[in-house]
């Protein structure tokens, strides 16, 4: 429930209305519900007997607040249905681009490709009869002979130097090869191809898990009012995201008892968490977020337990394998004895046999 004492300071002055017409911008990042509950209905008045110099201006009895709330209520849900509704158009709108988008990527590669291997090999010896020599190449060896012819007289270690620092200078002087635009430009729509078929296949991923209406109004119950009971759609809905839970429980425990229960279906059923974890980013901020990740965290327990079943199976078993290691190595020692243990098992022998006869 709000709080009366901050409505009773923020709505001070504030008019009664019987039809609220703001709805709520949830497009807006700072949108708070309380702030827009506060400002968009009436004071209440607490009681009847209260004075009327302390009562708030404005305030309404409950009855008349009620149907405020009902109004406004209804009017919310108005808008989410056209939030929806646009919000599906635009996630349709996605899925069929991609096709295009990816067909067109796929055109502009193969033309420059066919670009590319024209230039450097068909029109090859054409484009290097028009790109003149540089000149500072042949300014910079005729120099150098002439360096040489003046400094033939110099040690070894001096012209070894100058051979040391002249390619130095010849490399700096040339240019530095760079990437042609249009390769670049294949770069960058290579990149925006392989992220847009991530958003489709993330979008298609989100839209093959809906979730049961009773999660969502289990985990998002800010305000406590009694709602319409579920029409046929709800219950197809609702019927519908119980069969995907059930079905994404039975997926990850078949997962753990792939391959006898092993490790290598407890790290799948890890690994489907994880992709489980990272789809419901997308209703991050949302009225789902909460019951989304409530659900994937108690599956993420169930593969907890299972990592806590072998983990502990793992160290029976090695526990029992050094046990009988050590009851093999003590029999190993008793049976053979050492040469001492023998002598004094044949000396006993004889002793026995002496008093026998």
């Amino acid at each position: 429930m709000v709080s009366q004492s901050y409505s009773s300071t923020a709505r001070a002055g504030g008019k009664p209305s019987t039809q609220p017409e703001t709805t709520p911008n949830f497009e807006d990042p700072n949108f708070d519900p309380a702030d827009f509950l506060n400002e968009t209905l009436s004071p209440l008045t607490v009681s009847s007997f209260q004075p009327n110099a302390s009562r708030a201006p404005g305030s309404v009895p409950l009855a008349e607040l009620s149907a405020q709330v009902q109004s406004l209520l209804s009017q919310i849900s108005a808008q989410n249905v056209r939030l929806s509704s646009t919000l599906s158009q635009l996630s349709d709108e996605i899925l069929r681009s991609g096709g295009r988008l990816a067909y067109e990527v796929e055109v502009l590669r193969g033309e420059t490709i066919g670009l590319s291997e024209t230039l450097n090999e068909v029109l090859r010896e054409d484009i290097t009869k028009f790109v003149p020599d540089a000149p500072s190449e042949t300014k910079t060896s005729a120099a150098n002979r002439k360096k040489e012819e003046s400094t033939q007289e110099t040690t070894e270690d001096t012209t070894a130097t100058q051979e040391d620092a002249e390619p130095t200078k010849e490399q700096e002087e040339l240019p530095v090869a760079s990437d042609p635009e249009y390769i670049t430009n294949l770069r960058t729509l290579n990149q925006v191809r392989s992220r847009l078929e991530d958003v489709v296949q993330t979008f298609g991923d989100a839209m093959e898990w809906p979730l049961p209406p009773s999660e969502i109004s289990f985990s998002s119950s800010f305000i406590s009012v009694s709602g319409p009971e579920l029409s046929a759609e709800g219950h197809s809905q609702e019927e519908k995201g119980q069969e995907t839970m059930k079905k994404t429980r039975t997926e990850i425990m078949d997962l753990l008892d792939r391959d006898g229960g092993g490790r290598d279906g407890l790290e799948a059923a890890t690994r489907r968490i994880e992709a489980l974890r990272n789809l419901a980013v997308v209703w991050k901020g949302s009225a789902e977020e909460k019951a989304r990740q409530r659900f994937v965290d108690a599956l993420a327990r169930i593969v907890d337990e299972r990592r806590r079943t072998l983990e502990h199976q793992q160290a029976m078993a090695e526990q029992s394998q050094r046990a009988s290691r050590s009851r093999t190595e003590q029999r190993r020692d008793s049976d053979s004895g050492g040469p001492g243990g023998g002598l004094f098992r044949n000396l006993q022998r004889l002793r026995e046999e002496i008093y026998l006869e």
